[in-house]
């Protein structure tokens, strides 16, 4: 993922996450806050399957667990190392068609609590309902993921460089860097710096 230089004091990050217990989507945007603009943006998936599982914790407590105990380790690297401003994940919601998915959500997104305090005990985690996350980068509350990553694309702002090219990126890698853009959206509302 791409490392801006953490000696300007006006560039922040903000780092979005798309929770899954296989695949965790997450993006950083660095800001520069005496312009008010996205500069940088990128966006990466973790697998969990892929990651070296936390072996007690899966003979203990099954593979899923131990998938969400690795990708909340990925999560503490990932923020001691881009060291973000705001934290923001997409929060869950129950599916009709998989209602056992919301479950392993829940515990992912306890996995991302307990991350973001490891790194700081303080740091507020933002939690974006879907429908809020789609409409911030111009989408209908409804939209489908491709939807989704054609108004990602079509953002002027977004100042993608990440080392995936933009339309490479998988569904969960675009939903973290919406996620990631709806917070840096509403962040703008709370200034009363958006049109």
């Amino acid at each position: 993922m791409l490392r801006m230089p953490t000696h300007s004091a006006s560039i922040i990050s903000i780092i979005g996450i798309d929770p899954g217990s296989t695949c965790l989507g997450t993006s950083i945007l660095w800001v520069d806050l005496s312009i008010m603009k996205i500069i940088a943006s990128s966006a990466k998936t973790f697998r969990g399957d892929r990651l070296g599982q936390e072996l007690w914790t899966a003979e203990l407590f099954g593979d899923r667990i131990g998938r969400i105990a690795s990708l909340e380790e990925e999560l503490v690297h990932l923020f001691r190392h881009v060291q973000p401003y705001m934290i923001a994940s997409e929060s869950p919601f129950m599916s009709m068609r998989r209602p056992q998915a919301y479950g392993a959500l829940t515990e992912v997104i306890c996995a991302i609590r307990r991350a973001v305090m490891r790194y700081d005990m303080w740091k507020t985690l933002y939690l974006i309902d879907p429908p809020t996350v789609k409409k911030a980068v111009g989408a209908s509350g409804n939209a489908d993921k491709d939807q989704v990553k054609t108004k990602l694309m079509a953002l002027p702002d977004l100042q993608y460089s990440g080392d995936i090219p933009i339309a490479r990126l998988d569904e969960h890698s675009v939903d973290a860097l919406a996620v990631a853009y709806g917070r840096w959206r509403a962040h703008q509302e709370e200034l009363c710096l958006t049109k």
